[in-house]
C-alpha cells in the first residue's frame, strides 16, 4: 500500500499495526519525527533506532532478530535512518541478501527511511519494488502552504486566544513553512501572548526568522529536550560557520556545570550557592540554569557526561566527523 505520512498515522497507527517491512520516504522531518514520537511510545524498549551509514546488514539481521519482551505487543520496530547510506555500503553483491532478508522478516516491523522523495522510477527499481511488494510506501512529502497554515492557525485556536491572518502569514514566510520552526516559534508565542489572540506585532517582537540561531538557542534546545528544534539550530549553527569545536566546548561547559550543581545540592547545598560556585551570577542565567536543572536530573547529567567524553574522543582520537557526532548526539541524548 501507498499513504502519506499523515494518513498513515491515522489509517495505520492509530487503527492498526505496521507491516513488517516500510519505506518512509520525502523531505518533511516534522512528519518523520512524529511517525517516530508514536512508534517509540507504543513500542517503548521495543524500538531501535539505527543509522544506515553506521551498520552492517548483519547489525541489522541482529537488530530484527528477536522481539522485545518490553514492548506490550511483544515485537520489535526497527527504524532506519540514512537508508540510501546504508545502500551504498551494502553494494550491489550484497542486495540480493537483503532483499532474502526484508521477504524473511517476521515478528520485527522494519522502517527504511530516505530523506528525500523519491521518484517513479526510482520506486519501480530494486530494492524499492521488493519493499513496495512486502510492505508499504510512506510519503513524508512537504505540506503545501495552506495546509501548513490551517495546522499553525488551529494550534493557536486551541492554545491561545487565536491568529490574526496577517500574522499567521508573517510567521510562515519567517519561518519558511518548516513545521519544525513554526512549532517552537508558535510555543514562544504563546507564552509571551497569554490567552490574547497574536498580531504582527508580536510575530515581530518575538519570532526569530528562520536561519538566525546563536549558540545559546542551541544550549536551550537541547536542555529543554527539543529534538526538532536542536537539529534545525545545530546544523544551522553549522552552516554558519560556528567550528564544531567550541559548540562541544560549550555543551561540555554547560553539562559539567549541571551535573555539578546537582551534585552539591544532593549535599545539601543550597541552589544559589552551587550556582554561585560555578560561576552562575547573573539572574537571567540563574533562571535558565534552574529550569535546566529540572529538565536534567542528576542521573541524566551523568549520562550526558559520559556521552559528551565520547563523542571528544570519537573527534579527536577516532578522527570520526564532529559534525555527524554532535548530530548523533542530540538524536541519541535529546
Amino acid at each position: 500500500m501507498e499513504y502519506k505520512l499523515p494518513q498513515y498515522l491515522k489509517a495505520v497507527l492509530e487503527k492498526g499495526s505496521p507491516s513488517r517491512i516500510n519505506l518512509v520516504h520525502g523531505e518533511e522531518e516534522y512528519l518523520v519525527k512524529a511517525l517516530t514520537d508514536k512508534l517509540r511510545e507504543a513500542y517503548g524498549e521495543g524500538f531501535t533506532l539505527l543509522w544506515g551509514d553506521e551498520v552492517s546488514l548483519e547489525d541489522l539481521y541482529e537488530a530484527c532478530a528477536e522481539g522485545s519482551i518490553f514492548s506490550s505487543q511483544g515485537e520489535r520496530v526497527v527504524f532506519l535512518l540514512g537508508f540510501e547510506d546504508f545502500l551504498k555500503k551494502l553494494g550491489k553483491k550484497r542486495l540480493s541478501s537483503f532483499l532474502n532478508f526484508l521477504k524473511g522478516v517476521k515478528s520485527s516491523k522494519v522502517f527504511l527511511v530516505v530523506g528525500r522523495k523519491l521518484t517513479k522510477a526510482e520506486l519501480s527499481k530494486e530494492p524499492y519494488k521488493t519493499i513496495s511488494v512486502e510492505g508499504d510506501i510512506i510519503l513524508a512529502d512537504k505540506l503545501p502552504k495552506a495546509k501548513v497554515k490551517d495546522i499553525v492557525r488551529k494550534k493557536f485556536e486551541r492554545e491561545a486566544g487565536g491568529i490574526e491572518e496577517e500574522a499567521l502569514e508573517l510567521m510562515v514566510e519567517m519561518c519558511q513553512g518548516n513545521l519544525m520552526v513554526l512549532r517552537q516559534e508558535s510555543e514562544k508565542l504563546i507564552s509571551y501572548a497569554g490567552r490574547k489572540k497574536i498580531t504582527t506585532e508580536d510575530v515581530r517582537k518575538v519570532c526569530t526568522p528562520w536561519g538566525e540561531y546563536s549558540l545559546f538557542d542551541l544550549v536551550d534546545a537541547f536542555f529543554e529536550g527539543d529534538l526538532h528544534r536542536s537539529l534545525t539550530v545545530l546544523r544551522e549553527t553549522l552552516r554558519q560557520g560556528v567550528p564544531p569545536l567550541q559548540i562541544m566546548s560549550t555543551l561540555a561547559s554547560y553539562i559539567t556545570k549541571i551535573f555539578t550543581v546537582q551534585v552539591m545540592t544532593s549535599r545539601g547545598v543550597s541552589l544559589d550557592n552551587a550556582l554561585e560556585s560555578v560561576r552562575v551570577k547573573h539572574q537571567y542565567a540563574k533562571l535558565k540554569f534552574k529550569n535546566y536543572l529540572e529538565k536534567v536530573p542528576k542521573e541524566k547529567a551523568e549520562e550526558l557526561l559520559e556521552r559528551i567524553y565520547r563523542l571528544d574522543y570519537m573527534v579527536k582520537v577516532a578522527f570520526s566527523s564532529p559534525e555527524r557526532e554532535l548530530e548523533k548526539l542530540m538524536r541519541e541524548a535529546v
